[in-house]
């Protein structure tokens, strides 16, 4: 029999977690990475392994510390589900209104979630659970519950949960078709709902459901341009490839008026029912191939386009892919700024920038606006990722990453005619400890 030193060794060596919830092993493995003998010997040897990992003494050489913690998780941890999903539907506007009201009255807001969970300096907080495998929820604790449940997608107690918030709450959920009322006792979400600067934002579960067109959940990047836009008045955002809606939502506290534009109909549905949610009646929510449908300019622009390089699927098919380049979107906005921002306006732009080898993102800029980036003032608050893994793609690039930088351009039009181009403090590393951004992409501070 294999001993139990040497089962750990092969199971770290195939990037294979281990945890233990109460008296159970759990495990999160890349796909094959347990083969036939290697589970064998976790049966056999269950007792023994969750003996260690109670007592945190792992022996010989596994005592050296772990390896630090990625800001991105491992591909091989998000799930493949094919299941039809409703999109989930208004209620009377005071029983949304109290709905919200109850998650601001137990504190589920960023610093409660960033206590709990952790913050990436990148990306804020860690609600990605498959990169907190030993995070245990608390069963008395309302948060921890609200995490379970809506970031999770654990199945939480019924009874329980309706104690912690109210049982109001629990019904305005079910009407929404937030949630489910499963056999046993339990409540399975239906969606993701998250805590964002002060208001909450219903996304698709964190998984590649081929069914339908999803609607994307708030990664990292969400946090990101939410926290670094400077949040002045405005007399008319328009936010591109709105998703969720939570870049126009935000923006509907300092703007007079809000266009989101999206090509996916669910999307429309999802950013129209967020809106409502949090009381945002000057955001309008239209179908739209990003300008194609938006008449007039704006003084803030937003967006968020799908940006990864795909040779399996076309520019907007789904959340992720930006074409064969991964830049067909980013493009196509950059190309618009000159007839479409007002002069005084400002465009923050959040994207993954595949810059083939030797180039510099103000290359493609510059390119993009007829080799005049010199007409504009630039902050570049990005961070080179040339280890970028791409989650979604049935045909993910595999070649040279050495230039590709991740984060979120902001674009002003020069008033002297002598633009600039600067990298914007803090070398990406924007986030506290209580989950908020600590900067903002303000072109009059440079």
């Amino acid at each position: 029999m294999m001993d139990v030193s040497t089962l750990l060794t092969i199971l770290r060596s195939r990037k294979v977690n281990l945890w233990v919830e109460g008296s159970r092993l759990r495990c999160s493995a890349p796909v094959g990475a347990i083969d036939a003998e290697l589970k064998s010997a976790l049966v056999d040897q269950k007792d023994e392994i969750i003996a260690l990992l109670q007592a945190d003494t792992p022996p010989g050489h596994l005592a050296e510390a772990p390896p630090a913690r990625s800001e991105q998780p491992a591909s091989s941890t998000l799930q493949t589900i094919c299941r039809e999903v409703a999109a989930p539907v208004p209620v009377a506007p005071e029983r949304m209104t109290q709905f919200v009201n109850e998650l601001r009255s137990c504190s589920f807001d960023l610093a409660s979630c960033a206590k709990r969970l952790g913050v990436f300096p990148r990306l804020g907080v860690n609600f990605w659970a498959s990169m907190r495998p030993d995070w245990v929820a608390r069963a008395n604790d309302p948060i921890d519950n609200l995490i379970s449940l809506f970031i999770d997608g654990r199945q939480v107690n019924a009874n329980l949960f309706a104690k912690q918030l109210t049982s109001r709450f629990v019904d305005t959920a079910l009407d929404m078709g937030l949630l489910t009322d499963c056999a046993g006792g339990v409540l399975q979400a239906n969606a993701c709902l998250f805590p964002c600067y002060g208001s909450y934002i219903v996304t698709d579960h964190p998984a590649k459901n081929s069914t339908i067109n999803q609607v994307m959940w708030l990664w990292g990047e969400s946090f990101v341009l939410g926290g670094l836009v400077k949040r002045s008045p405005r007399r008319r955002a328009v936010d591109l490839g709105t998703g969720s809606g939570i870049h126009a939502i935000l923006a509907a506290d300092h703007c007079s008026s809000v266009i989101g534009a999206d090509v996916n109909p669910r999307a429309v549905e999802f950013a129209t029912f967020n809106a409502m949610l949090n009381g945002k009646s000057n955001a309008q929510f239209i179908l739209s191939d990003l300008f194609n449908s938006i008449e007039g300019t704006c003084d803030l622009l937003l967006a968020n386009p799908p940006y990864a390089p795909d040779s399996a699927a076309q520019p907007g098919d789904n959340f992720w892919s930006g074409g064969l380049q991964g830049t067909d979107l980013l493009r196509k906005i950059v190309e618009s700024l000159p007839a479409k921002l007002d002069p005084d306006g400002t465009a923050h732009l959040i994207a993954l920038y595949p810059n083939p080898p030797a180039t510099k993102t103000r290359d493609h800029f510059d390119m993009w606006l007829g080799g005049k980036i010199g007409d504009w003032d630039v902050l570049d608050h990005t961070w080179p990722v040339p280890h970028y893994e791409d989650l979604f793609s049935l045909q993910p690039y595999q070649g040279d990453k050495s230039a590709w930088r991740f984060g979120v351009v902001s674009l002003r039009r020069s008033a002297s005619g002598n633009g600039w181009w600067k990298e914007g403090a803090g070398r990406g590393l924007f986030f506290g400890t209580d989950g908020r951004c600590n900067l903002v992409a303000d072109h009059d501070g440079h």
